[in-house]
């Protein structure tokens, strides 16, 4: 039976899928990845969500891609951005055009331990339990045994330096799990010959939790961006991913992760030392009765200046700026609501800013003193370029009215 494919992009319309019993069981695990509304029992119209690109093979005769909106070249030249991975060669990325997201994470993911291996791997200790013709460490008592005495080996414990540390077991891992997925034949020849590296490291199957065992500090700080695709990578495959298992049918890419990444890499190249990420505020919004004191907080995507009283707000919407509503275009009120509670409870100026989808969009909002400003970045021509001439372009107007008004 010939393969069905149904290609579907990013932010488009969706398609109605004829389904056999085993792909609707696929299909219902999916649901933080497509938008699926059941039309029959063997039928379902499946739509993309925002934010999420990739492939599914439901069955081997049933694929879904999602394509993104952006051409190739400008989504991986944003992805390496967001993950400071080195600027890919021009026409790198020409080959990719049809291909799906094990390609892109692939290739990047390798280009970025190319550049950790030009560094030096790192070794750590490690003990060790070996059979030995000499004493090394201490002797392994209780591995003594009969048949190991004839052969003159002596069970020992030692520390070692080796290669076989967490985040090397978590890289060779993820290589190895790129490496069981329909490559194209460069990116799978570059990701071969990378693994290589690490034959000394033992292969183990990543997971979450293995992140929580390491612990960066100035000898292994080069590893970060290498272990943040690689989680990355761990976040996108199948539909799910626990210790012991591997589920690859699937590949979802967030484009969400990716345009926050690189709008906060692009705010703290314009004003390093003023860019925060993530602060949660629970102070706040206070409970007067009826609830514990401290049960809600907010958390911008980044904000520039100190803490308690930040200058300027920016929350990252990878969606479109506006919806069309009863032939005229309105913006998304939800998103107006949470950044005038930023600005009020900040006190700061606040910018929305979103993916250009169609016309550049450049608002200016007020609700009484506080003031939302919509911005469009165009990512598709202008890739990283237009992300960061908006991140000067914002911060360099916000420097100049504090000086006026200082």
């Amino acid at each position: 039976m010939s393969e069905h494919v149904i290609e579907l992009t990013e932010w488009g319309d969706g398609a109605a899928v004829p389904l056999t019993a085993a792909e609707c069981v696929v299909l219902n695990r999916l649901g933080d990845r497509l938008r699926v509304r059941w039309t029959g029992d063997r039928e379902a119209w499946v739509e993309p969500r925002d934010g999420v690109v990739g492939i599914v093979s439901l069955s081997p005769e049933t694929t879904i891609v999602v394509r993104p909106k952006w051409p190739i070249h400008s989504l991986l030249e944003l992805t390496a951005y967001a993950y400071e991975v080195p600027p890919l060669v021009p026409g790198e990325a020409a080959s990719l055009d049809r291909t799906g997201p094990q390609d892109w994470l692939a290739l990047l993911l390798t280009i970025q331990v190319e550049e950790l291996l030009a560094q030096g791997i790192r070794q750590g200790y490690r003990e060790v339990e070996d059979e030995l013709p000499y004493v090394r460490g201490r002797i392994a008592f209780s591995a003594f045994r009969p048949a190991r005495e004839r052969t003159c080996l002596i069970p020992c414990r030692f520390s070692d330096f080796v290669l076989d540390t967490v985040e090397n077991q978590i890289i060779r891992g993820t290589l190895e799990l790129l490496s069981t997925a329909p490559l194209i034949k460069e990116v799978r020849r570059r990701l071969l010959d990378t693994l290589r590296a690490f034959a000394q490291v033992s292969l183990q199957w990543p997971s979450a939790p293995m992140f929580d065992r390491v612990s960066l500090d100035r000898l292994n700080l080069h590893y970060r961006p290498a272990l943040e695709i690689c989680r990355l990578v761990i976040e996108s495959v199948g539909i799910e991913l626990t210790p012991g298992s591997i589920a690859g049918s699937a590949f979802f890419f967030s484009t969400h992760e990716v345009f926050e990444r690189a709008l906060f890499r692009a705010f703290h190249e314009a004003a390093p030392r003023d860019t925060r990420r993530g602060s949660q505020y629970g102070e706040r919004i206070r409970v007067l009765e009826g609830g514990p004191p401290w049960s809600v907080y907010f958390q911008p995507d980044i904000i520039l200046g100190p803490r308690e009283v930040p200058w300027l707000v920016v929350d990252a919407k990878y969606k479109r700026p506006t919806l069309e509503h009863r032939e005229a275009e309105r913006f998304l009120s939800g998103d107006l609501y949470q950044a005038f509670t930023y600005a009020a409870a900040l006190r700061a100026p606040v910018v929305l800013v979103y993916p250009q989808v169609d016309e550049a969009v450049k608002a200016v909002l007020a609700l009484g003193e506080h003031q939302v400003t919509v911005r469009t970045a165009d990512i598709g021509h202008c890739g990283v370029t237009g992300l960061r001439g908006l991140a000067h372009e914002l911060v360099a107007a916000r420097q100049t009215a504090s000086q006026s008004t200082g």
